[in-house]
């Protein structure tokens, strides 16, 4: 049994995050399981999943009736108790999913913007996507416990934007200080789309993230952990001379009709290469040369097993890929294996709604926070 100095609320406290933490990595435990995985005692656990189950942290399972005996019962975490806002705060457009406390999600928005939206309206736009994902979901806003927020630029350990060249205004925005109602945390887009592929793309290996989209971007997944580094600019080249990722999307726009959206030029040039256009088809290869630059920097200096086409992007893997691919041969001598992300366009939400998540069950599972509070039928 966990001790703490024989202080009975302290020691309460460790027990209840103990159970807890074991029937939340699972899903669904019996309780002959959540006493060999927290240690302790049968009777202490039988404390602690009442007292829970009369808190709605866990919910009492019915147990199916197999032959003689008492059946077995079994606990689940309740998922539904509250929820998290994943939001991708873009140059042109903001994003939200929003998922219950197992990350399933249940909905998901999108609001255009222009990238002389100035930083106010930018924000306000994010608060009515959030507004927006719950009602869309059914579930009262109250109960978003936690907000992740992804953006384009570099972000620091605060969450504060400390460098952004896609939008004019945006460097110096602190974006956990903005949703100060509920707990927030900020990172940038690409290194949470990484994060997404890790987790909902069940990528276990040492992979390097291509975020390829109207902006583009790269993120490191090593020994099974995203590397942000010292700065939160991990595998940052936009600043490198060699790389050319914005005129890359030139020769895109360029072979889209003039009345085609800015914001949609890219996906018409990879839909005309799609159906064998001659001019499109080199567009996309002088794309991907731009693209395979600094995919080989990383990879030469990480060698992973894997490179992963994300983003937006990403739904144009058919005719991206391989392309992508030729021209990292010319560049590297061992291109590891390259393959297409299948969350598109929701990547960066994804991922930031996994940040909120992780951030929470760490708040939820610390003792020092003191005991768990009693969830209310529609709120928190």
């Amino acid at each position: 049994m966990v001790s703490d100095g024989g202080d009975p609320s302290r020691l309460r406290q460790l027990n209840e995050r103990a159970v807890l933490a074991a029937v939340r990595s699972a899903g669904e435990l019996r309780v002959a399981q959540i006493v060999e995985q927290s240690g302790l005692g049968r009777t202490a656990v039988e404390e602690v999943l009442a007292s829970l189950v009369d808190r709605r942290w866990l919910v009492e399972e019915s147990p199916a009736i197999r032959g003689r005996g008492r059946p077995a019962r079994s606990y689940r975490f309740r998922a539904d108790a509250g929820y998290v806002v994943g939001l991708d705060i873009g140059a042109y457009s903001v994003r939200g999913v929003l998922t219950d406390l197992d990350g399933r999600m249940l909905t998901s928005t999108r609001r255009t913007v222009n990238p002389g939206l100035p930083r106010a309206e930018r924000l306000a736009t994010a608060d009515q996507v959030i507004d927006e994902c719950a009602s869309d979901a059914g579930v009262p806003v109250a109960r978003v416990w936690a907000v992740g927020a992804g953006t384009t630029g570099i972000v620091d350990t605060t969450g504060t934007v400390v460098q952004a060249n896609a939008i004019p205004d945006w460097a110096g925005t602190n974006l956990t200080t903005h949703f100060t109602t509920r707990l927030t945390v900020a990172d940038n887009d690409s290194q949470l789309a990484a994060l997404a592929e890790q987790r909902h793309g069940k990528t276990s290996t040492d992979m390097v993230f291509l975020h390829a989209g109207r902006r583009t971007g790269l993120a490191l997944v090593l020994d099974g952990k995203l590397r942000r580094g010292a700065y939160g600019a991990a595998a940052d080249m936009s600043a490198l001379r060699g790389v050319a990722w914005e005129a890359a999307l030139e020769h895109l726009h360029a072979v889209a009709p003039t009345d085609v959206p800015i914001t949609d030029k890219a996906e018409h040039a990879f839909a005309a290469a799609r159906a064998g256009d001659r001019a499109a088809r080199t567009a996309v290869r002088k794309y991907a040369q731009a693209m395979a630059v600094a995919a080989a920097t990383a990879i030469a200096i990480v060698d992973p097993r894997l490179l992963v086409l994300g983003g937006a992007f990403s739904q144009a893997a058919d005719v991206l890929l391989e392309p992508l691919e030729a021209e990292l041969t010319k560049l590297s001598p061992r291109v590891p294996e390259v393959r297409a992300s299948e969350l598109g366009a929701l990547c960066v939400a994804l991922g930031a709604a996994t940040l909120a998540l992780d951030t929470l069950d760490e708040r939820l599972l610390t003792p020092a926070r003191g005991p768990l509070p009693h969830l209310a039928a529609r709120s928190i």
